[in-house]
């Protein structure tokens, strides 16, 4: 069994005085008396209800989304297995090809239902993730806090319910089956070799985790430790041989300026993460908007890095982890048409948030930890208390996520479905794209 203080991964590992009651005994109770299958089975179906919640058309009026449709379906509609070689954005992206053959199991028709579904699937996997026993040695309702954080987090529409976005969700997973107590069971062992091998092949995140895999093996010096980080190694050799040698990747002018890192990092990420994209919006109208930006920078960067000094190794490495997700993102993004700068898509709200998503987490759980961490100064958590009291209005301005644009697509399917052989339809799909499918 290994330590508490060295195996708590993200969250805080004890509930002090500040957070201990955002969540009712009662229901902490009547929750851990409910164990292994059930209490994956119940959390799931919440997690599920819940993400459904944020955008219900996600499944009552499923349409294909960007790539989801435009590429990954075309393509295993065309090629078959064939596209499970192909790159897209200088990596192979692997998930979302697979989830995109399986579709192709079912009719046309009901291929979005399916990607949205699995999609879905992915992003609820950490959830499970973490309140399985392998995080026993946090409390329970650390846990149950985190993993409603997770689903709730504001300014994260973008990655919601679609399989173009799924493999950040994807990240997380993996980086969690790493920061997790090591697997003991078969399943347990088969389900992390499967995590993170398709982490590693399906975007350049999964290199990303080769050191924090190498850290917690140096740390741990244990033999599953050292596995996970040779199952990463190959899929992330692979992937950086390909996005050297690839050139799909538009090339566009960053256009960097401190202003605009202000921007990204102290308004898109630090204040959205507590307010929300619909917050910001709002705030925009406001006017000038940099003395704030700058002061949300610094104050974020100075609770990120506090944890980073005082924090546990497995949650040092999370916000690592994730500071150079989002380093690699600024470096080479693909955030708006190359027109632009690249930063200055970044800056627009709503833009690119996926590129924020794992950081925002970081965020809120450092405030977490300095919040419920005795041995801080009880100033420093009173301050993180108060942000963290802002929370709740960027969930509340974010819950509801705004419905695709209904373009008929059961329709066009319809008429796809009846098409002869050889029948070319043109079926629009959100964000305003199209897809030619050529009937087989």
């Amino acid at each position: 069994m290994m330590n508490r203080e060295k195996t708590n991964p993200v969250l805080p590992k004890e509930s002090g005085t500040s957070v201990k009651n955002f969540l009712r005994p009662d229901v902490i109770n009547l929750v851990s008396k409910i164990s292994g299958f059930y209490l994956q089975a119940i959390a799931f179906s919440v997690a599920f209800l819940l993400v459904c919640s944020r955008r219900p058309d996600a499944i009552l009026n499923a349409q294909f989304y960007a790539e989801d449709g435009r590429v990954w379906y075309l393509d295993a509609y065309n090629l078959g297995l064939h596209s499970l070689l192909m790159p897209q954005g200088a990596y192979l992206q692997t998930l979302s090809r697979t989830i995109a053959l399986i579709a192709l199991l079912f009719p046309l028709s009901l291929a979005p239902l399916v990607m949205n579904l699995c999609a879905i699937v992915v992003q609820i996997l950490p959830v499970n993730i973490f309140l399985s026993s392998r995080f026993s040695d946090i409390p329970l309702k650390t846990r149950l806090l985190g993993s409603l954080l997770y689903l709730a987090v504001p300014n994260a529409a973008e990655i919601h319910a679609n399989i173009t976005n799924a493999h950040w969700h994807l990240a997380l997973a993996a980086c969690l089956v790493l920061l997790a107590r090591p697997a003991s069971g078969r399943g347990w062992r088969i389900f992390d070799g499967a995590v993170l091998v398709l982490t590693s092949v399906s975007s350049p995140l999964g290199m990303l985790l080769v050191p924090v895999a190498a850290a917690l093996w140096w740390k741990r010096r244990q033999g599953w430790s050292a596995l996970s980080l040779a199952l990463l190694v190959p899929g992330a050799l692979v992937a950086g041989l390909i996005a050297l040698l690839s050139h799909e990747r538009q090339v566009a002018p960053n256009g960097a300026t401190f202003s605009r890192f202000a921007a990204i990092l102290g308004r898109q990420v630090f204040l959205s993460s507590l307010l929300g994209r619909n917050t910001q919006d709002w705030l925009l109208q406001l006017g000038d908007l940099h003395l704030v930006e700058v002061i949300a920078t610094v104050v974020g960067l100075a609770v990120m890095l506090y944890a980073l000094r005082y924090g546990q190794t497995e949650l040092r490495l999370f916000i690592l982890f994730a500071f150079t997700v989002l380093a690699l993102g600024l470096v080479s993004p693909l955030a708006g048409t190359p027109d632009r700068p690249q930063w200055e898509w970044l800056c627009v709200p709503g833009c690119g948030n996926r590129y924020y998503f794992l950081l925002m987490l970081a965020f809120l759980a450092s405030l977490l930890w300095m919040a419920s961490r005795r041995a801080s100064p009880r100033a420093l958590r009173s301050f993180a208390v108060v942000l963290l009291l802002l929370l709740p209005i960027g969930v509340y301005q974010d819950w509801n996520y705004p419905p695709f644009s209904d373009l008929d697509f059961s329709q066009y399917a319809a008429q796809f479905e009846q098409a002869p052989a050889g029948t070319k339809i043109v079926i629009p799909i959100n964000p305003g794209w199209s897809m030619e499918l050529t009937k087989h």
